[in-house]
């Protein structure tokens, strides 16, 4: 198996017998020519550190390991370990104009750090020096290399936390979590990153140090022009972030409600009057199902029970060739929703304040004909909130594919997102939608997804690079064509492309119908931080 230092989240997969180009000379040079920059052993040409730098958590990078290929290896990696040398590297690259792309933990699953053009993968992961917390202040300083849940660790031994719960957090780091403008699962009570951020430090393609201003300021903030920028402006190397009392108490429920619309209509309510619990979110009817009653796939149709873990592969071949029936067996379900809420307190008064903005809520939710469930069902999800609905490995060994996308979209718009998406991927995928976040004037929804890629064990095994190159762009096809149709039918309803996951590869081909011409710009604002055009060019489509 290859597996890199610099390893990223390769999730339910690993590559095995990967076909990688040999290091050219002129790779050789490029890593010689790091390494007197940064020190011996701080750059690879070797096979598997670029293949650990060229791949991420996405289905895609999932579907390329499975055909035993690495469409998009750099020419080298280098791992430098302190903001000067990170200044150095991209004075380097400018020089030379080699482009580089910034890579965090690996744990995207969008595609936004593979370098589709070589040259250098600035890999953060030792920008790790301690913390310094501030909890009178309430504020975290951190570099971009360290790494989310040693964060957290870190900040609960101080009573502290970030309140920031991503997925994939055992593997993200802070830089990523700012490129990408990251949500996490508590974000209710703390909000997504960027409400996190007091002031960034970062280098730009020129190899100028930015430090943007650490509080209140006039005129535009550099801070949030940096955030959800995918390494395609600068290079984040550290933060200073709010942080929070660690929670000391909680309130967990779940309710039943007789449809997905009549549980939307009580979580606008919730929220406009005035509560803000730190989990939030709703689910439909299969989800429901699953979440729960922990065996309740017994009780589902043949199907669906193989599609959900309970099949052999052969027979998940079958159910995934067949998603009008899957869909259509899922819609017969009974039609509930399943509302999940959890209140946190902290302090002396921690457990009164959960326990009454909690009692609150369920006065409301019961009022507005809700199924009061007992707090089971919310704390098995907080237990497995990484896993989907979905066995990723599972699928990816039938020759499917499991998918997350995550749009926005205001209230009144939202049943007419629920209704485009199923329309347009009725025939093509299993859908499940949820509500995952949610505010006064509108909800993030995650669309999942399963299919057939059509990707089978032949294509690694394949003699030739060719055909297994054919046998990846027959399944890349598939699963470019379903992910663009779930993403128009999205932005027809009038949802955004992405609420808390990034851009990526996929979604940017939709950017210039969300943004118009707003792109000019921010191809205006890539001329002014990155005239040479080196940070991970080819992303967003800049």
């Amino acid at each position: 198996m290859i597996a890199g230092k610099g390893s990223g989240a390769m999730g339910p997969l690993e590559a095995t017998n990967v076909r990688l180009p040999p290091a050219t000379a002129a790779a050789r040079a490029l890593t010689r020519d790091l390494e007197r920059l940064l020190g011996p052993g701080t750059a690879s040409c070797e096979p598997a550190d670029r293949w650990a730098a060229s791949h991420d958590g996405s289905p895609r990078s999932l579907l390329w390991a499975k055909a035993g290929l690495a469409p998009h290896p750099p020419d080298a990696v280098a791992w430098p370990a302190t903001a000067e040398q990170v200044q150095a590297v991209v004075r380097y690259a400018v020089a030379e104009r080699v482009p580089l792309t910034p890579v965090g933990g690996g744990s995207a699953g969008t595609g936004a750090a593979i370098p589709l053009r070589g040259g250098i993968a600035l890999d953060l992961k030792r920008l790790v020096g301690a913390p310094r917390i501030d909890l009178d202040a309430r504020v975290v300083e951190v570099e971009a290399g360290v790494n989310a849940r040693r964060l957290e660790d870190v900040l609960a031994a101080a009573g502290a936390s970030l309140g920031h719960f991503p997925w994939g957090m055992e593997s993200a780091t802070v830089g990523g979590m700012l490129a990408t403008r990251s949500g996490g699962v508590r974000a209710g009570r703390s909000g997504k990153i960027e409400d996190l951020v007091l002031g960034l430090e970062a280098v730009d393609g020129t190899g100028a140090y930015l430090r943007t201003e650490e509080g209140p300021s006039f005129g535009p903030d550099l801070s949030q022009l940096l955030l959800g920028s995918e390494g395609t402006l600068a290079v984040i190397t550290r933060a200073r972030l709010r942080c929070w009392p660690a929670p000391t108490a909680s309130f967990s429920r779940a309710l039943r409600f007789s449809s997905l619309a009549a549980g939307a209509r009580v979580l606008r309510e919730l929220l406009r009057s005035g509560l803000r619990p730190a989990v939030l979110r709703l689910y439909g009817p299969l989800d429901a199902l699953l979440a729960g009653r922990a065996p309740a796939w017994r009780g589902l149709p043949a199907p669906l029970r193989l599609l959900l873990g309970a099949g052999q592969k052969e027979a998940l071949q079958l159910a995934l060739r067949a998603p009008a029936l899957l869909n259509a067996l899922a819609d017969a379900l009974p039609a509930h929703s399943l509302l999940l809420f959890v209140f946190e307190g902290d302090g002396a008064r921690g457990e009164a304040d959960a326990a009454e903005e909690g009692g609150e809520a369920l006065r409301l939710c019961a009022a507005m004909g809700g199924e009061d469930l007992g707090p089971g069902p919310a704390e098995r999800w907080l237990a497995r909130r990484d896993q989907g609905v979905f066995p990723r490995e599972g699928l990816f060994a039938a020759g499917g594919f499991a998918e997350v996308l995550d749009v926005a979209v205001t209230w009144e718009r939202l049943p007419a997102l629920v209704a485009s998406v199923r329309r347009a991927l009725g025939s093509r995928a299993l859908v499940v939608q949820r509500i995952s976040h949610a505010y006064p004037d509108g909800c993030a929804v995650e669309i999942e997804l399963a299919a057939f890629a059509g990707l089978s064990a032949r294509a690694a095994k394949s003699p030739s690079q060719d055909e297994a190159e054919e046998h990846l762009a027959e399944a890349e096809g598939r699963y470019d064509r379903c992910v663009r149709s779930a993403l128009v039918a999205a932005a027809d309803a009038g949802a955004t492309l992405s609420h808390h996951r990034g851009i990526g590869l996929t979604r940017q081909l939709l950017l210039s119908r969300e943004h118009g011409e707003g792109l000019r710009g921010l191809r205006a604002l890539k001329a002014a931080f990155d005239p040479h055009g080196i940070l991970n060019p080819g992303k967003l489509l800049l």
